[in-house]
């Protein structure tokens, strides 16, 4: 009788044991059933104010009006975004602590010749790619060149023109270099700490050409005092349809800028599932369409199988181009 009665009592201590432990050992996948139940904070490695943050702040309100939870945007800028990049790379992958990323963060190993990095891409995972920035070659709106022919006939009897990029790890200079190389072209490159800076230069006549961001120069383009010979997208801009793209001039990119939404590496399978079917519900809504298409952000979205394996692509072009250039380590 004290047998049986001992026997009962053990298997219900071991089985309440297995509860906690069963608990205990999956807390992520519980806060994954209710979850978002709290604010939700997208990290950005850039400054407030200019096209990043601003499509950051634009995915935020309408994460929240699916989530129904707070959803913040914090600014977290240095080490060319690597400071933001390593802020979501060490969080608590709970789903709480995301971010918002170009290549510069997302990949740092990239770009070792330009800055180190406490983190590297394995470190983060990929929930969905969203936006592609939309980066413009652009002259003065009196230059006498209409198109990237007429651009590349004056540069080849003019040796030594220059053009204006934000740095040779940016995408700015890939696409101008890349360009360069297909024409057989000898331009020198002038750097800028920013779109701030360089097209107040171009303005000026002090570069001919300059590669900013469109949302930057949209004002001065409809003010007739810039133009643009093409843009650096795989497909036209659903907001300039009138301007080319370089690969339909036949100039092929090794990549083209994304921005895309970042968790960090341990976030549960039901978390980022549950943050990609939300974006791709938020593409979908034609009041987002509408503010995207005003800000020149063309949505260029891939989930998040999708969005890892065009990492791995990028990672590779990107050091290609580099080694080629001489700018790796």
């Amino acid at each position: 009788m004290k047998a049986a009665r001992y026997a009962t009592l053990t298997l219900g201590f071991l089985l309440l044991v297995g509860l906690i432990l069963g608990a205990l050992g999956s807390p992520l996948h519980a806060a994954g059933g209710d979850y978002p139940n709290k604010t939700i904070t997208i990290v950005l490695g850039v400054p407030p104010g200019g096209s990043t943050d601003m499509g950051a702040r634009l995915l935020a309100q309408f994460m929240e009006k699916q989530l129904k939870q707070p959803v913040v945007v914090v600014n977290k800028t240095g080490g060319a975004g690597t400071v933001g990049g390593y802020t979501v790379a060490s969080a608590r992958p709970d789903g709480y602590t995301l971010g918002y990323f170009p290549g510069s963060a997302a990949v740092p190993e990239v770009y070792t010749y330009f800055y180190s990095a406490p983190y590297s891409s394995n470190e983060l995972r990929p929930v969905s790619r969203i936006h592609a920035p939309v980066i413009s070659i652009a002259v003065k709106a009196d230059a006498p060149w209409n198109s990237m022919k007429d651009f590349v006939e004056y540069a080849r009897k003019n040796p030594g023109t220059k053009f204006g990029h934000i740095g040779k790890s940016t995408t700015q200079y890939v696409i101008m270099m890349s360009v360069i190389k297909a024409e057989k072209l000898n331009l020198v490159d002038v750097p800028f700490d920013g779109d701030g800076s360089m097209v107040p230069a171009l303005l000026g006549g002090h570069i001919p050409v300059a590669t900013p961001v469109l949302y930057v120069i949209r004002s001065l383009v409809e003010g007739k005092k810039l133009k643009v010979l093409a843009v650096a997208l795989q497909k036209r801009a659903p907001s300039a349809p009138d301007i080319p793209t370089l690969p339909e001039l036949g100039y092929k990119l090794p990549y083209v800028s994304f921005l895309g939404l970042f968790a960090p590496k341990k976030t549960s399978d039901d978390i980022v599932k549950k943050l990609d079917d939300t974006v791709r519900k938020i593409l979908d809504d034609k009041e987002f369409q509408e503010k995207n298409r005003a800000m020149d952000m063309p949505v260029d979205y891939e989930d998040a199988a999708s969005f890892e394996k065009y990492l791995v692509h990028y990672k590779t072009t990107a050091q290609a181009f580099f080694k080629e250039q001489g700018l790796v380590k």
